[in-house]
């Protein structure tokens, strides 16, 4: 790790105000008015806040001149007394001078926080990077009414992930209905349905090779996945029904099925392996974990499903599950 800082001893260049009392007491102003000018003269003063939905509008007061905070410029600034309506020049009633400060006070949710930050080296991953030292971050020893917060991607994992995990349940539920409205029966929906996990082991196992760390773009990648094999179950299950409609049996029409779709399935499955192999080799931190899930993913879910799901097909498909075209013709 390198740069390893927080933001608590962080100075900052500002400007010191020594107010003149006998000056201000003459001119009818308070610390206060002076305050409130300078703010409306640099920064600019909040006064509201308007909300466009879930986001926060600032309102701020400020003068329409564009000048800088230099001191001079500070020094030039003319603040008007509420009591005598007259107005003086800073330098005036006070003497402006430079001078180093603190940073500011920084709260999260209202709680004082310090944040301390670090950069992971060149050609290492933060995901194995916070692996290695989260057990001995565990073990730190806080002074009571303290506690630790883990940020940066750990953070984001869990307000990203929750969603994609809550569409990828939707998804999954999606397509069991559509798959269930084409062919009819249950068992044929999960029979095709079978092939999503026949992909994550391929997934994995290309992070594992490639050195990936698993991230939101792997899990992108894993939900990706899913949707695609799912083609190739439909394209063998459907064939191998078309075939047992002609009179052959069920292990016949599963042996035969998984034959005569290799082709197809094999051309779609590598098509797509190998167009996202330039990302791998890129070594992308983006884009390479997806690309791994992917062109490990689709090879080997094509060589399971043509092993896995015609044995499967020919075991839990029985005669009695005839379709409800076939009973009526009958």
């Amino acid at each position: 790790m390198i740069w390893v800082r927080d933001d608590y001893e962080e100075p900052l260049a500002g400007i010191f105000m020594d107010v003149h009392r006998d000056e201000c007491n003459r001119t009818g102003l308070t610390k206060s008015v002076l305050a409130t000018s300078l703010a409306i003269g640099t920064k600019g003063l909040p006064v509201s806040t308007l909300w466009e939905g879930d986001y926060p509008v600032d309102v701020v007061v400020h003068r329409s001149e564009d000048e800088s905070g230099s001191i001079e410029n500070v020094s030039n600034q003319y603040v008007t007394s509420p009591l005598f309506a007259a107005s003086a020049p800073v330098r005036q009633i006070a003497t402006p001078t430079p001078e180093w400060t603190e940073g500011n006070i920084v709260r999260r949710n209202g709680v004082r926080t310090l944040t301390v930050r670090a950069d992971a080296a060149y050609g290492r991953l933060a995901d194995n990077v916070f692996t290695q030292l989260g057990p001995q971050i565990r073990q730190l020893r806080l002074p009571e009414g303290v506690r630790m917060e883990i940020g940066g991607e750990k953070e984001a994992m869990v307000i990203y992930y929750t969603p994609m995990y809550k569409a990828l349940a939707a998804s999954i539920f999606l397509i069991f209905l559509m798959l269930l409205f084409q062919f009819r029966h249950s068992r044929y929906a999960f029979l095709i349905m079978v092939t999503m996990p026949l992909s994550l082991f391929g997934g994995a196992l290309g992070l594992w090779v490639t050195g990936y760390p698993f991230g939101f773009t792997a899990f992108v990648g894993f939900v990706s996945l899913c949707g695609i094999v799912i083609r190739n179950g439909i394209i063998l299950i459907d064939y191998a029904e078309s075939l047992r409609r002609q009179g052959l049996s069920i292990a016949e029409a599963a042996v035969a099925a998984g034959k005569r779709r290799m082709r197809p399935i094999f051309l779609t499955s590598a098509a797509a392996a190998v167009g996202v192999i330039p990302m791998i080799i890129g070594r992308s931190l983006l884009w390479g974990p997806l690309a791994a899930v992917m062109c490990f993913g689709l090879m080997s879910s094509m060589v399971l499903t043509l092993y896995v799901l015609p044995a499967l097909y020919a075991t839990f498909i029985r005669h009695d599950l005839v379709p409800a075209e076939e009973v009526s013709h009958a």
